[in-house]
């Protein structure tokens, strides 16, 4: 004799369920999983695209603080150096400040091809009228371009 484990009715509430789990919870979990490992790649090249810009900022930076205005041109973007020479470069910067160190603390971008660095500078100020330097520091932000795969300083007039 053969024992039956299920009734004929049981069997297909049985079948049933595996069929609404088969088909609506199993996609369901399917998704979620896809989703998340997509996620990562994309969180991953976030941040490659950060530290390209942070170094780039960071160099950018370096030839401000050395007061090689000549480098620090090269990194302006493409339509200004364009429209303005180095000449015209180098006048924007007064001898009252001497830049110490940067750092990079936020990256906003605005979409594939700008983005907004905040910076904590470091600055010494050299007062005529007091006669003395002031130890200063402050929080900037400062508009990157990408044009033709690299980041450009946004000269603001």
């Amino acid at each position: 004799m053969i024992k039956v484990l299920y009734e004929p009715k049981e069997y297909m509430v049985y079948l049933l369920r595996r069929l609404v789990m088969i088909l609506l919870v199993y996609p369901a979990m399917t998704a979620s999983v896809v989703a998340a490992a997509e996620a990562v790649p994309a969180a991953e090249a976030v941040q490659a695209r950060r530290a390209v810009l942070e170094q780039r900022v960071a160099a950018w930076w370096d030839a401000l603080i050395r007061q090689d205005f000549s480098a620090a041109y090269s990194f302006t973007s493409p339509g200004y150096r364009k429209s303005y020479s180095l000449t015209a470069f180098k006048g924007k910067f007064d001898k009252k400040s001497d830049w110490r160190g940067i750092k990079v603390v936020d990256v906003d971008f605005k979409g594939d091809d700008a983005a907004t660095v905040g910076i904590n500078m470091h600055f010494v100020y050299h007062d005529p009228q007091a006669e003395r330097d002031f130890d200063m520091r402050t929080y900037v932000q400062e508009p990157w371009v990408l044009v033709d795969g690299q980041w450009w300083y946004l000269v603001k007039d």
